[in-house]
């Protein structure tokens, strides 16, 4: 009798699970990925370094599909030889953003380059101090990063 009872349950869980799973699965084609998704900071925003060519260095990311950076957030400075003169950055037109934290913002995808000047007489510089921060179309944001980038 506890047998049959027991078996009667589990079938019972087993069919109410089976219609849960069909509705769920249904659910999961359609919905964004989880935070525990997320890519590795390096691999959603690709730092591919910085290049200068005559009195303008680039610097370059590569940013994976549903990813941004935010545009008001990043700063740059001359790593070695310490305080080189330069201007900028400056950067392209990006997209606006209603952002739950900052308001409207300027952010980029898929790509960024920022570039600086530098003056005529200045010693270009070897490596830059570069801070900057992004985020997951999810509603993830990661924290501020800062990498040395050597220039080539």
């Amino acid at each position: 009798m506890a047998f049959t009872r027991i078996l009667t349950l589990g079938l019972s869980l087993f069919a109410a699970g089976a219609v849960t799973t069909t509705a769920r699965a249904e659910s999961l084609l359609h919905a964004k990925p989880k935070a525990d998704a997320l890519l590795p900071v390096d691999q959603a925003f690709d730092l591919q370094g910085a290049t200068r060519k005559g009195h303008e260095i680039a610097i370059d990311w590569a940013i994976a599909p549903g990813y941004y950076l935010y545009g008001h957030t990043l700063k740059v400075s001359v790593d070695a030889p310490a305080n080189a003169p330069f201007t900028g950055p400056v950067l392209p037109k990006g997209e606006m953003l209603k952002d739950a934290e900052f308001g409207d913002v300027e952010v980029y995808r898929n790509v960024m380059r920022a570039k600086l000047t530098l003056p005529a007489d200045a010693k270009a510089p070897r490596t830059l101090r570069v801070r900057y921060q992004g985020c997951a179309d999810i509603g993830v944001c990661y924290p501020p990063q800062t990498r040395i980038v050597a220039v080539k």
